[in-house]
């Protein structure tokens, strides 16, 4: 087993849904920083609007996962957080077409990532242990990163 099987195994064993989707959240947040700052030159700069399409992709795959998972029959979360999951998703993949056109308000997509993450903070799924957790399936996204 090499040195990154080891790690993943040891963060599957470890993390719950929550801490993973944080983290996923996290990642992907970032990339969304970063694709604020190089949509400026991006018209201009091949590599910088690889760098905002794949930032605004990935978010968007990201999400696409949470709406999938909020669709799925083992998912434990209470109905109306899943209905707003979901609506959150479609403003995601309509947000982001948009600023695939280079219309769009990526700063938009961040804040909305940010908030999701204050729910999910590491330190609040230890607290309450008898509150509903995703299923999950978020991290198969991890799997392929």
């Amino acid at each position: 087993m090499s040195g990154i099987d080891a790690y993943k195994k040891t963060i599957t064993q470890t993390a719950t849904s929550r801490d993973t989707e944080y983290r996923l959240l996290a990642q992907v947040t970032s990339e969304l920083i970063k694709a604020v700052e190089n949509k400026k030159g991006a018209m201009n700069d091949p590599t910088k609007m690889a760098q905002v399409a794949s930032a605004l992709n990935w978010n968007k795959q990201v999400w696409d996962i949470f709406v999938e998972d909020c669709g799925t029959a083992g998912n434990q979360l209470p109905r109306d957080l899943r209905a707003a999951i979901v609506s959150l998703g479609i403003w995601v993949t309509k947000e982001t077409a948009i600023a695939l056109e280079g219309e769009g308000d990526i700063d938009s997509l961040v804040a909305v990532n940010r908030d999701i993450m204050k729910g999910l903070k590491p330190s609040q799924s230890t607290e309450n242990p008898a509150a509903p957790k995703p299923s999950g399936a978020v991290g198969s996204i991890l799997d392929q990163a």
